[in-house]
């Protein structure tokens, strides 16, 4: 599995682009746990609230296409997947 971070969320892990073996028919919401027991509590904070929910201002983009919060549970990944987390940045 290809996994790439960007902006500050590259900064809290050793590298901003991973490649990481995942079980088979996993989510991106069992992915998305997976690494945050995996880098840690900032990292979680980062990307995910008090209750597991990803973050609003968090963007999941797998295999090119953006996949909106609410559907995490429902999209299955594979080993060659490409999945990106973005932070989206607010302006005014």
């Amino acid at each position: 599995m290809h996994v790439k971070l960007s902006d500050f969320l590259a900064r809290l892990v050793p590298e901003a682009k991973l490649e990481l073996k995942i079980d088979a028919g996993s989510t991106v919401e069992e992915f998305i746990a997976l690494l945050t027991e995996r880098f840690g509590d900032e990292f979680c904070r980062a990307i995910v609230d008090r209750n597991g929910n990803l973050h609003a201002d968090i963007a999941i983009v797998l295999n090119n296409k953006f996949i909106p919060p609410q559907q995490i549970t429902e999209h299955t990944i594979f080993q060659k997947s490409y999945l990106s987390i973005i932070p989206i940045a607010g302006g005014g």
